[in-house]
């Protein structure tokens, strides 16, 4: 390498950054996991069209359950279920060596001698763990080749959310790694620690499935919670500042404390400032969310007329429940309708009243269980349906308007019976053995 006196800024970081892609595919690590994912998805996919298939059979014999076949919904998320796996479970152990390696073999030290400051040595590094992540999408590349040749529907903004989605879980996940690589003294007490928070956000997820409260916000607020409802099909500005300001978080920590030679206070001192900067920014963020409901079907989204008459709604509207979060009710009603109402309505409050159940089989001890009441502008109305129309129809009641629903396209759903068997071999052998192929040579020694 040429004397780091005699480049320009620009030239030592292009060099660092290619030893950087260098280093990371002579891992054997980051093959392992090209190969683990290609067998993940393969498997995924063969099995989401199988069952598709089946479900397709029944819908083409009764069209009314057609519109019910979505590909999004039924191919798709579960193929890239096989991301989820893979980018929670193993993408640490890859990421965790672009500093950690450094730091054992005494480079970093080097590094840091170099006209470069922590921050951006720390962005030529999470540039080059991103060049390598692309060979990951590989075989996701395969699946929407396949599912297309194979005469299945692609619409490509649900399939775009879906790619930005696990994209800002990856990033999220890189950056707690490189965090974790740098406050530890270990390679594997950093896997742990970065194992702990992706796990954490599972068990947050998994526990707050039926709950209400300070729980169900957690949970939509873990990473794992955040990713299903990019699998949703919905784009929201507040996710997406929530997962760029967890990212920016660790990063900018990693930055701050990669340098051994700075004190601990001002590590902290600045750590703390970086915190409270972004927690700011993400409160401001949350204040004022926007939603773009890209799905095919719109079921994130009212019809037009009625999202319009709701945005006029310059009361707050309350909405008292007498159900239990855990009900089947309530839960359709929480995922469904009260969502949309949320996105739309400028003044809303929730009112979950107490229903005397204390588990999912307990018989309520209230008479009026299963009530829903409504309040707007001192005018009250209550009903004991869940239906969309009818409560609608009781908002615009209460407010005093009319509305008619304008005419939309008809989702009529996709279903096909298909067999994507014939392409298990691209997943099982030819894609793994590309992996190896280009894995052993540079990883010799290493294995």
């Amino acid at each position: 390498m040429p004397s780091s006196e005699r480049l320009s800024r620009f030239q030592l970081a292009r060099l660092i950054l290619i030893q950087e892609i260098r280093g990371l595919l002579a891992a054997p690590a980051l093959w392992i996991m090209l190969i683990i994912v290609s067998l993940l998805v393969g498997y995924s996919f063969i099995q989401a069209v199988e069952l598709f298939s089946q479900a397709s059979r029944t819908a083409k014999s009764f069209p009314e359950l057609a519109s019910g076949m979505n590909p999004m919904e039924g191919i798709f998320v579960p193929t890239f279920g096989a991301y989820y796996l893979t980018e929670t479970l193993l993408l640490p152990f890859v990421a965790i060596r672009i500093i950690g390696l450094d730091k054992q073999s005494g480079a970093l030290k080097l590094l840091l001698q170099l006209r470069l400051p922590p921050l951006s040595l720390c962005g030529i590094k999470l540039a080059a763990m991103g060049i390598v992540w692309l060979l990951s999408l590989l075989p996701a590349l395969l699946v929407l080749v396949f599912w297309h040749h194979l005469g299945g529907h692609i619409y490509p903004p649900e399939i775009a959310v879906l790619f930005a989605g696990h994209g800002l879980y990856s990033l999220a996940v890189v950056t707690i790694a490189m965090f974790a690589a740098t406050i530890s003294d270990s390679l594997p007490t950093a896997a742990m620690i970065c194992l702990a928070v992706t796990l954490g956000s599972w068990v947050l997820d998994f526990a707050a499935g039926g709950q209400s409260g300070a729980l169900e916000i957690l949970g939509s607020l873990s990473l794992t919670g955040m990713l299903r409802q990019f699998e949703g099909g919905l784009l929201s500005t507040t996710l997406i500042a929530a997962f760029l300001s967890l990212s920016l978080l660790f990063f900018l920590l990693t930055a701050i404390w990669l340098h051994p030679g700075r004190r601990s206070a001002f590590k902290l001192r600045n750590s703390l400032m970086v915190l409270l900067a972004l927690g700011g920014l993400l409160a401001g963020a949350s204040l004022a969310p926007r939603y773009v409901d890209l799905t095919e079907n719109r079921k994130h989204s009212f019809n037009p007329a009625d999202a319009r008459a709701l945005r006029q709604l310059d009361k707050t509207l309350t909405i008292t429940i007498h159900l239990d979060p855990q009900d089947s009710r309530f839960l359709d009603l929480e995922h469904d309708l009260l969502a949309k109402l949320k996105r739309c309505v400028p003044k809303l409050e929730l009112h979950y009243a107490a229903t005397g159940s204390t588990g999912l089989f307990s018989a309520a001890k209230i008479d009026n269980y299963g009530l829903i009441e409504y309040e707007y502008n001192g005018r009250q109305d209550q009903s004991y349906s869940n239906s969309q129309n009818e409560i609608l129809s009781i908002i615009y009641h209460l407010a005093g308007m009319r509305v008619t629903s304008e005419p939309v396209p008809i989702y009529r759903g996709y279903p096909l019976v298909a067999d994507a068997r014939s392409n298990r071999w691209w997943f099982y052998l030819i894609l793994p053995l590309f992996f190896l192929g280009i894995g052993i040579p540079g990883c010799r020694g290493k294995w």
